[in-house]
């Protein structure tokens, strides 16, 4: 019996010194990884729950910040839309502006052109030396050939006064190397009448308004191709742009 005791002693004692050492090592260590988890799950809670109401206990005994109020926002009444239709004003009649200047203060710039109704002859007395030919060919002695007379001839005196044959507006003052110094006159209605063979310095000027009988030149002898004829003035009237004859309007005073 005693043997067989030695025999188990022995046996042990090598399982011991072997492989059985690092067997029972392992088996201790997962003992007291055991025993760790329990404590932490059961005994560590109650510790972390009792410093989690004390904590709690102090924070109740502090005093409390009183709750500033905010106060509250004013509703901005917005306007109800009116769903009435706003009535449309009567277009009301315009007044006439009353005119700045009285009629007879108006100055002369702004008045219409005179428009004349009667003719004189430009040459008071003055005869007729060759008449208005229309498209008929008469002999130019100066010329000497044969040509259509636009106008007529009177008689004038160098030196002699030649008047406005009517109302109107000087339109223009100009010398022509044909027919010498000229004066045009707008006599309204389409009449224009044109004053050829002048003296050279005229008494009026463009835009001048003239009445029937006023000034206008003298006579000249200043037209070139009527150079051979005694002194005379050669009047040309036209209507609409077209050649007339002067004397019709002179006739009709």
């Amino acid at each position: 019996m005693q043997q067989k005791h030695s025999g188990f002693m022995e046996k042990a004692s090598d399982f011991v010194s072997g492989k059985g050492f690092y067997i029972i090592l392992a088996l201790c260590a997962a003992a007291i990884g055991v025993s760790g988890y329990v404590l932490f799950f059961t005994g560590g809670n109650q510790e972390e729950e009792s410093q989690l109401l004390q904590i709690s206990s102090q924070v109740d005994t502090l005093p409390k910040t009183p709750e500033i109020s905010q106060p509250e926002e004013e509703e901005t009444l917005q306007p109800e839309e009116s769903t009435a239709e706003a009535p449309v004003p009567l277009p009301q009649e315009e007044e006439a502006a009353p005119s700045s200047l009285p009629e007879e203060d108006v100055p002369a710039a702004q008045t219409e052109a005179p428009v004349a109704e009667k003719f004189i002859n430009p040459v008071q007395g003055g005869q007729v030396l060759r008449g208005f030919s229309g498209d008929t060919l008469i002999q130019d002695e100066t010329m000497g050939d044969w040509r259509v007379h636009s106008g007529v001839d009177i008689a004038c005196e160098d030196g002699g006064q030649v008047t406005a044959m009517g109302d109107g507006t000087v339109t223009a003052v100009f010398h022509d190397d044909l027919t010498g110094y000229c004066v045009t006159i707008d006599h309204g209605n389409g009449i224009v009448s044109t004053l050829r063979g002048l003296m050279k310095n005229a008494t009026v000027e463009e835009g001048d308004t003239v009445k029937m009988g006023d000034l206008v030149g003298g006579g000249g002898s200043t037209m070139t191709t009527e150079s051979a004829m005694a002194p005379h003035i050669h009047l040309e009237v036209t209507q609409d742009g077209a050649f007339i004859d002067p004397m019709t309007l002179i006739q009709g005073e």
